[in-house]
């Protein structure tokens, strides 16, 4: 068959569509041959290998009897009390293991988390000093293990949108910071805020005692009475012994209810007459008599204290306190000498009174709980009433050394 002859003028236009759609029809028919599964495989590995080799960051925990831990960050959540090693532990923050093992080793003892086990010593890289400054961002939400909410700084919060503004220290799954103080620069002073419990001892001096009035078998007759215008009596050198049982309300206040014994030897009963006294066939004349005497005092207090001391965390804590309540107190008289006569008095007289009582001391802690202390102490009773006698206002003074036990 015979195709028709395409005039000039069509043919030309035909031909530039032929030579324009050729290479178009070429590219678009082009075959990719795909690459082996060898090379896919490869590629995939290595990119798994690069992903699980990525170093992740870690946290050494350091027990109180010596145990340490090295876990990944991502663990903090779980509850770990420590009561297997000696209680909760320290938290420091590692750096990532570089890709290379340039970090020296050292056998350190760990044990995987929630194993109670003896921990197996293994080789693992730990910095030479542990970095106790290091802060973790934590959540600002309520923590879901029974935490707190704790306020310190941590990225935004994609549920709430809010974002804290300051550093908050690590925080455990209970919601306490984590003690990453360094213990070294610690003074552990032990609690300030419990009971405490103190026993003292030391030497007193009893100040006189001077009649102000006696019972004359019918009233309390002020002096001058019969023939005796004068009657006092001074005391020697003796000895106290306290007990104290009280609370801590805070580190610088604290309530105490306090008892003891004081003991102090008469040493002089003193006289002064307005007239001629005879006494076993020897006359005294008018004037001032001291006679050596035997006999003692003995006080009791019962009483309420309140006690104030240096703030803070220091182990010299300087304290002063006092209290009132009652004084228990006992003269007795046994005899005295007048020239040459021994004369039995045979006085024994015993009497509760009001008190009152002031300290001043300073506390030094010797163990966490446990301090020495020094007490200077003042007893005192106004115008105490003993048996025939009403006496002016009555002092103790008393120094003492003691140990407190705070528990």
């Amino acid at each position: 068959m015979r195709l028709p002859t395409l005039s000039k003028p069509i043919a030309l236009p035909f031909i530039a569509w032929v030579v324009l759609c050729f290479p178009l029809s070429l590219h678009a028919q082009r075959l990719t041959i795909p690459e082996s599964s060898t090379t896919v495989t490869t590629a995939s590995t290595s990119s798994s290998t690069q992903s699980t080799s990525q170093p992740q960051g870690q946290v050494l925990k350091t027990y109180p009897d010596g145990t340490k831990r090295i876990v990944p960050l991502s663990s903090l959540n779980f509850r770990d009390d420590g009561n297997s090693f000696g209680g909760a532990p320290t938290l420091s923050l590692l750096p990532p293991a570089p890709s290379t093992d340039s970090t020296p080793y050292k056998k350190i003892s760990i044990a995987p988390i929630g194993d109670a086990s003896s921990p197996a010593t293994i080789p693992g890289p730990i910095p030479s000093s542990a970095d106790t400054a290091a802060q973790i961002p934590m959540a600002n939400s309520i923590d879901p293990m029974g935490g707190s909410n704790p306020a310190g700084s941590a990225p935004v919060d994609p549920l709430s949108g809010s974002a804290p503004s300051s550093a908050n220290p690590l925080q455990t799954v209970s919601g306490r910071p984590a003690p990453l103080s360094d213990a070294a620069t610690t003074a552990d002073l032990g609690t300030y805020d419990d009971f405490f419990m103190n026993a003292s001892i030391g030497g007193s001096i009893q100040g006189q005692l001077t009649a102000r009035r006696v019972y004359n078998g019918h009233n309390m007759q002020a002096y001058p009475c019969g023939p005796l215008s004068a009657e006092n009596f001074t005391f020697e050198p003796g000895f106290r012994f306290d007990v104290e049982f009280g609370y801590n309300i805070y580190d610088w206040l604290g309530v105490s209810l306090q008892s003891g014994v004081i003991y102090n030897a008469i040493d002089q009963y003193n006289i002064t007459t307005n007239q001629t006294t005879t006494v076993s066939g020897i006359n005294y004349g008018p004037g001032s008599y001291q006679l050596p005497a035997d006999g003692e005092l003995i006080q009791v207090p019962i009483q309420i204290d309140g006690i104030l001391r240096w703030p803070g965390a220091t182990a010299f804590k300087p304290f002063i306190g006092g209290g009132i309540g009652a004084i228990w107190q006992q003269l007795d008289v046994n005899n005295y000498t007048l020239g040459s006569n021994n004369i039995q008095a045979n006085y024994c007289r015993s009497a509760f009174q009001f008190g009152f009582n002031g300290q001043v001391g300073a506390n030094y802690t010797v163990t966490p709980g446990v301090d020495f202390y020094g007490v200077f102490k003042l007893l005192g009773a106004f115008t105490p009433r003993i048996g025939n006698y009403d006496f002016e206002n009555s002092y103790n003074f008393a120094l003492e050394v003691g140990i407190q036990s705070r528990f």
